[in-house]
Order: structure tokens, then sequence, then C-alpha cells
């Protein structure tokens, strides 16, 4: 077993009987958490700051002198050291923008390892700069929300997976069970907003996989072509509300880019899609 798992493996085992315990084990992703960096800990990448661009691109707009925020980048390079469930590039960056009042409208822009580069500012007034933050980063495991297209393929429906895993008794007295013990054992897990790459998104709405697989129009959960279009989809990144870099996206809300596999294999980012989704 991979140390990634280990804590939650553990958990997952006193918890639940012996079948469900493991079929949710083998559900477990690793992601890369990405937190704000430490003297002496390598860079990763950063959410804000002042965007590096490729010397013959234009920044990134809606139009009409509607010029988009620069977000985050990460280091492609970097991030290789670290296990995650997708295929990310292992060299280059990836520079990430949204408009500011529309977050529906974004960009998605690779640079390849060796492509000169410049700080830009953005043009005009209207985008907005946001503090510089440097991201450090680790493996750690992520979960599935109960909701997920994959909990479809392992456990049958969500209604199985429900009986099995989520509403299971712990405690006859308190009637505590398995799904609020797993949200006590989030919580105190966490160090600061979560930001990351690969792995389960913050489903607050809907697994990133899921409102995919709706928006190409292949019915809903438990359809053979809803289940296969949602298997295509991964997480690419996910930004946290963050206030040390000025980032508030609206009640507790989550940016989530995701991305087909193939498309992230042939390195085609201009078909990502983006969740906003808050409480």
């Amino acid at each position: 077993m991979t140390d990634w798992t280990s804590d939650f493996a553990q958990f997952a085992r006193e918890e639940l009987p012996a079948e469900s315990a493991e079929r949710l084990i083998g559900l477990l992703r690793p992601a890369i958490l990405l937190s704000a960096a430490e003297d002496g800990e390598l860079v990763v990448g950063r959410l804000g700051g002042v965007a590096k661009l490729p010397d013959d691109m234009a920044w990134p707009s809606l139009g009409e002198g509607s010029p988009m925020s620069f977000v985050a980048e990460l280091d492609c390079g970097a991030l290789a050291r670290y296990e995650v469930d997708i295929a990310l590039p292992d060299t280059g960056t990836l520079l990430f923008f949204v408009a500011s009042f529309n977050p529906d409208r974004f960009q998605v822009i690779y640079v390849p390892h060796g492509t000169a580069v410049a700080e830009r500012a953005a043009p005009g007034d209207h985008a907005t700069v946001y503090p510089e933050l440097l991201l450090a980063a680790g493996t750690e495991p992520s979960w599935l929300a109960r909701d997920h297209p994959a909990v479809v393929d392992v456990f049958g429906s969500l209604q199985e997976a429900a009986e099995m895993v989520w509403d299971h008794v712990l405690d006859e007295d308190t009637g505590a069970d398995f799904g609020w013990e797993l949200m006590l054992y989030e919580e105190a897990g966490r160090a600061g907003p979560e930001h990351q790459v690969g792995g389960y998104s913050d489903a607050l709405q809907g697994p990133i996989e899921a409102v995919a697989a709706h928006a190409a129009g292949t019915g809903s959960y438990g359809d053979p072509a809803f289940q296969e279009e949602a298997r295509q989809w991964v997480t690419l990144l996910q930004v946290a509300e963050d206030t040390r870099a000025g980032m508030i996206w609206g009640d507790g809300a989550y940016l989530i880019w995701g991305i087909r596999k193939d498309h992230l294999a042939a390195r085609d980012f201009s078909k990502v899609h983006l969740s906003v989704q808050g409480h």
C-alpha cells in the first residue's frame, strides 16, 4: 500500500464492514494538494501575481477591451515529482485566466518548456490583479462525493452505496453514521484553503465529471453514455477562495477546471470545462 492511502485505509477499515471498506479504498485517487510555500520548500506554482506570457501571445480577453484576470500558474516540471492520478505534461507551465465578472468565460494556456516568456501586466484596468501566493505541494488521498458517477460503477447505484457506506450506522445510540464521521475526519485534516491538482475535486453542486458529462448531453446517472463520458473526465485544477491572494469567488466557492483524458494527453487545453461551485 502506498503512503498516501495508509491513513484513510485504516480509518475506513475501522469504521466499515470489510467489503464496503475495500470498495471505498479502491476508489481512492492521489491528488496534489497545494499550500502556501514556506522558506526552503519547492515552489510548484503560484496564485495571482503577474502573468508570464509568450512574447507573441495576446492577453486573454473577452474582446472589446475586456481582459481576463490571471488566476494561477502551475510548473508542470516541478509537479512531476509528485504522484497524482492525471497525466500532466512533465515540462512547461499551465496558465489559468478567468473573466472577473463572468467566470463562465476563461482560458487555459499551456506554455511548452523553452518558450520565451515575459512578465506582462493586464491591459487596461478591468482585469483583477490578485496578490501573488507561491505554492508548495504534497500528495494526499482524495475520496469521492457520495453522488460521484464512479460510485455507480463500483456499487451499482447511488442508493446501494449510501446503504453500504455513507448511511452505515456506527452508533445506534447517537445515530452517528459513516458519512458524519468522514466529514469530521476530513475537517480534522484540513490545514488551509483546498487548492489541488488531480484527484476528486470538492463537489458542492456536483462532481466535475458529472457536470461535464451532463454538459455533453449524455443523460444521467446509470445511463451507459453518461457513465462512459464521466469516466473520461478528470480534475485539472481546483482553486478555493483564499483571502491571502484576494480570491473570493462567492459563498465559499471553488473554481474547478476539468479536462477529458484524451485532450490532456494531446495537450489540448482549448476544451477544458470550468465549474464554479459555492454553498
